[in-house]
């Protein structure tokens, strides 16, 4: 009797705490979902107004495009010769960010990749091979806390995964013109081959 009652309090602490998670997780989901529909908003915006741009500087512009999926959990931009895509596709259990001063906080992550989603998954089919894909061709990270009050959070991968807090109402905005400028104010070298000589 008493080991039946030790397994029963202890299992329904497991399941107050899973549930707080679930309840986190379905939070964050539709957090994320909301962020992702303004950005894809805000992606047209952009595309329009570089249309307008390049086009009063005689720039063809007929690869400044965008295209989204019918799901809305991703969204392709193509400037000229860059492409980049947005994706929120990979939030599939909670997950949270560690905190240096409190608990860890729980969000979701909608991810800005170099490239073409389709081309850097291509023949990866579980999660952990299109994960690591993922982070190998990331720019940047959104992380969408389950909490209302709580700001986004962006990190750029080329600055040490540093964080830069945005309020939710920026966000979207924030994140898809930061990615633009950090993709398209670089430039790419010529690839060469490495030679040695011997003398």
């Amino acid at each position: 009797m008493r080991k039946t009652s030790v397994v029963q309090e202890r299992s329904a602490l497991v399941a107050v705490h899973m549930y707080k998670q679930f309840l986190d997780f379905q939070q964050t989901g539709l957090m994320c979902a909301e962020i992702f529909s303004r950005m894809i908003e805000d992606i047209g915006t952009v595309v329009e107004y570089l249309r307008q741009s390049f086009g009063v500087r005689n720039v063809p512009v007929q690869n400044v495009t965008y295209e989204v999926d019918s799901n809305k959990t991703l969204v392709m931009i193509n400037i000229l010769w860059h492409t980049i895509s947005f994706v929120n596709r990979y939030n599939i259990s909670p997950k949270a960010l560690p905190r240096a001063t409190r608990s860890p906080l729980f969000c979701g992550r909608i991810f800005a990749l170099n490239g073409n989603y389709y081309n850097i998954i291509k023949d990866l089919n579980d999660y952990e091979s299109q994960m690591k894909a993922m982070l190998d061709n990331e720019i940047a990270s959104l992380y969408v806390p389950s909490e209302k009050g709580e700001n986004t959070i962006i990190t750029i991968r080329h600055k040490d995964n540093q964080e830069f807090p945005v309020n939710r109402i920026d966000a979207s905005r924030e994140f898809v013109l930061k990615v633009i400028e950090l993709v398209c104010a670089g430039g790419q070298f010529h690839e060469q081959i490495k030679t040695k000589f011997d003398f």
